[in-house]
């Protein structure tokens, strides 16, 4: 008697399995995919927006030191006057205005972004001698794509 040999391969079942199984490991993988290309903007927004804040507060803190408790919303701070003839530190408060430099001119590709600053003359830092005058300094800049980031620094009257 001759034995019947096997054929070897796939059958129908084990094909259709495998190709379910390929196909959704392949979904996953354009699913991923489609949630990196999505989001593989944001980090260069959120970077220009962290250079903006930096760029404004290194000018703020540059500036002379004015104390007045509180501060006072400086009168040409919402853009109306460029900001190099701004003297003190004070007079930054309230400013909200589109990413410019210091003669109001508005620097390209920002436009979408929107800086705001608040100086705060009523904090105090600790291990300062009793009596030293300080001011904190927020700047925040929004973008549609996000909430907002706020960078804070501090000036003393030293």
């Amino acid at each position: 008697m001759a034995l019947k040999k096997r054929e070897a391969g796939f059958t129908f079942i084990e094909l259709i399995v495998s190709t379910v199984i390929i196909g959704v490991a392949v979904t996953g993988i354009f699913m991923a995919i489609m949630v990196a290309i999505r989001h593989s903007a944001d980090p260069i927004v959120l970077h220009q927006a962290v250079a903006v804040a930096e760029s404004y507060l290194q000018e703020i803190m540059v500036k002379g030191f004015a104390y007045s408790n509180p501060c006072p919303a400086a009168p040409g701070n919402n853009g109306a006057y460029a900001r190099d003839v701004y003297a003190n530190v004070c007079d930054y408060n309230g400013l909200s205005q589109v990413p410019t430099d210091q003669t109001n001119t508005a620097l390209a590709g920002l436009g979408a972004y929107t800086v705001s600053v608040t100086v705060d003359s009523t904090g105090s830092l600790p291990g300062l001698v009793s009596g030293t005058q300080v001011v904190r300094v927020d700047v925040t800049v929004t973008n549609p794509a996000f909430s907002g980031i706020t960078i804070s620094g501090y000036r003393t009257n030293y």
